[in-house]
């Protein structure tokens, strides 16, 4: 029997799942919050959060139940699923969750391969082991992350391989030492909305920890990757929550952008990973050190770890210069400016890596952008992201995002890039 307070909504939808003709189903959940009915997650606005567009259940509740009840048994081979009352950050969503099929809407069979237990995605497409044929088809959530559970939208497809379209969408990484993530769009995703073609770019905002292979290998796949700058230096940092992004960077199977902080870390991953211990400028010891490839721009006198009353600083807008014709600068002179803000720097290229970009006349940092050899991840030690060189900054969003899509997104067959040239 259905549950007492099921909400029941008949709604007649074109094609969904993109591979039939019109059907009548019925959309019911275990409970609903005003103004979000089981039907909002099937209006086809895959991205709306608004009042009518999403399924919420309400507050309080042990477990919640959401499903449809086809009019006819159809066939279900793949689903796609959107999380989330918040278009950048999971928050009110189905955490601990399975899809069920049932023939009568009592005896509930689970489908082992969409079961989750710690959901953190704000998309996610199931793929079954083979197509199934049901009359109902319930998402049962044990857990959310926050007060209740926000299904957004679910499309359901026939063959277990279908194409699914979907918006390209990128990671955003925070990469600071306190866990903390601003729900509104951070500078990277902001950036990227203002160049041409990516102005409706999807994002999602998580926390260093969040970020490893499991989560960006899922379908739908991201189209690259940004790491944030931090601001606290890497005897002081903790190393476990950085181990998922160095999977990522051993796969190098995901376009990457790492400005400062992140650009540290990702040649820290290279060169030393997360196993060995970290030291600083202040710290080392000069006859062993831990942290070979980082290092501070100078000092003027000697401080503890954490005190950077005595560090040189390179802030502001600088001039940095091409070394090499790398795809992420083209259209710009071999001489352009950047913003800049740190006392960190990147010692030497990690192996693999190459050296793209160094500092102009007037910088300190040599290292000023890296590249891995022969994949679309760089390590920049100058911050796109800040306001105060806005076209440089555009232009390198935009060639960097075009050569992600290009490479294919996350993509474990993407084709090596060939070596930039010097420039002569």
């Amino acid at each position: 029997m259905l549950n007492a307070f099921a909400v029941f909504l008949f709604v007649p939808l074109l094609a969904w799942g993109p591979s039939g003709p019109s059907e009548e189903f019925a959309a019911t959940a275990s409970s609903s919050s005003p103004g979000f009915e089981p039907a909002g997650a099937i209006d086809g606005k895959r991205f709306a959060t608004d009042r009518g567009t999403a399924w919420q259940g309400q507050p309080g509740q042990r477990s919640w139940w959401w499903q449809v009840r086809f009019s006819t048994p159809r066939k279900v081979g793949a689903i796609l699923q959107i999380n989330g009352d918040h278009p950048l950050v999971f928050r009110n969503a189905p955490k601990s969750y399975v899809w069920q099929i049932s023939g009568d809407g009592e005896q509930w069979t689970d489908l082992a391969e969409t079961r989750i237990k710690a959901e953190s995605r704000l998309f996610r497409i199931h793929r079954l082991a083979s197509v199934q044929s049901t009359r109902f088809l319930r998402l049962r959530i044990d857990v959310a992350e926050g007060k209740f559970p926000t299904l957004r939208e679910v499309e359901v497809y026939d063959p277990t391989d279908a194409q699914i379209p979907f918006d390209d969408w990128i990671v955003t990484v925070y990469t600071d030492e306190e866990r903390k993530i601003s729900e509104e769009p951070d500078a990277f995703t902001s950036l990227a909305r203002q160049c041409k073609g990516w102005e409706n770019l999807q994002a999602q905002q998580v926390w260093l920890d969040t970020f490893n292979e499991t989560f960006v290998s899922a379908e739908p796949r991201p189209t690259c990757a940004f790491l944030s700058g931090n601001f606290k230096d890497w005897c002081q940092r903790t190393r476990e929550p950085w181990r998922g992004t160095q999977a990522i960077l051993t796969k190098r199977n995901l376009p990457i952008w790492a400005s400062c902080g992140g650009a540290q870390g990702l040649a820290i991953l290279e060169d030393v990973g997360v196993d060995r211990e970290w030291d600083c400028p202040h710290c080392r010891d000069p006859k062993n050190p831990k942290l070979r490839i980082y290092d501070h721009i100078g000092h003027t006198k000697i401080c503890p770890c954490g005190d950077y009353s005595g560090c040189i600083f390179e802030r502001g807008r600088y001039e940095v210069c091409q070394v090499r014709k790398d795809p992420a600068f083209t259209g710009l002179p071999r001489d352009f400016a950047v913003m800049e803000s740190h006392c960190g720097q990147i010692a030497y290229p990690p192996k693999g890596w190459l050296l793209v970009v160094t500092k102009g006349d007037k910088g300190h940092t040599a290292t000023q952008c890296l590249r891995v050899k022969d994949r679309p991840i760089y390590a920049a030690q100058f911050h796109i992201e800040m306001a105060g060189t806005a076209e440089n900054s555009q232009r390198i969003m935009g060639n960097f995002l075009a050569l992600a899509k290009d490479w294919g997104g996350y993509n474990p067959k993407g084709k090596p890039l060939p070596e930039p040239t010097a420039w002569k």
